[in-house]
């Protein structure tokens, strides 16, 4: 089984693993986390504590930190190049807090936009340049149509997908993915494939 330490992941990265005692990959980091490097659209069955996160948060930052190291920075307000698209408050603000251990050294932006928060607090978290967001999908849509720009989103997550792609969402998941630039990498964790799978094919 491999480590983290062979992975081609940017040092800054490397070292935050060290500082935070992590060595060995999980199953499904094991299983995804060097298909995730190479930039392919990846769909992963893992339990919650089983370390997807952490699956997705290091493919993410490695990439979005080489595309700012050979000159190519975020620079239009409000435009991320990331989005991670979860069900609900909670996961949202665990999956935030799993991005700022490693964005302490790669110096990346993460802003969030849950449920539970007002309209005006959300639109103020994006109105800077950052590079990733994290948000459930109401919010993620009313942003949209506020301005929020999926233009430059070269990743997309949904985290915990089997809670979300039913026919309620799907209408809004579609209307999101097609906001995107062609081909955007498709990362999506789930308890269940059936629901996934769908998604894919619609």
């Amino acid at each position: 089984m491999i480590t983290f330490e062979d992975l081609p992941l940017i040092p800054s990265l490397q070292e935050t693993l060290r500082e935070q005692g992590f060595i060995t990959p999980t199953e499904i980091q094991n299983l995804t986390l060097q298909e995730l490097l190479n930039g392919h659209s990846t769909v992963g069955l893992a339990e919650t504590g089983t370390g997807k996160t952490l699956a997705y948060v290091l493919p993410l930052l490695h990439m979005l930190k080489t595309l700012e190291n050979e000159g190519n920075s975020v620079t239009v307000k409000s435009q991320p190049r990331a989005i991670v698209i979860v069900p609900s408050r909670e996961l949202g603000e665990q999956v935030s807090k799993v991005f700022k251990i490693f964005t302490h050294a790669t110096r990346l932006r993460i802003r969030s936009a849950l449920g539970g928060t007002t309209m005006d607090m959300a639109k103020r978290n994006v109105a800077g340049c950052f590079e990733v967001l994290v948000a459930t999908p109401k919010r993620t849509l009313q942003l949209f149509e506020h301005g929020l720009s999926l233009k430059d989103v070269r990743h997309i997550v949904f985290d915990e997908a089997d809670q979300m792609l039913d026919n309620s969402f799907l209408p809004t998941a579609n209307r999101l993915v097609k906001a995107c630039p062609s081909n955007p990498q498709m990362i999506l964790f789930s308890a269940t494939i059936l629901n996934v799978l769908f998604f894919m094919e619609t």
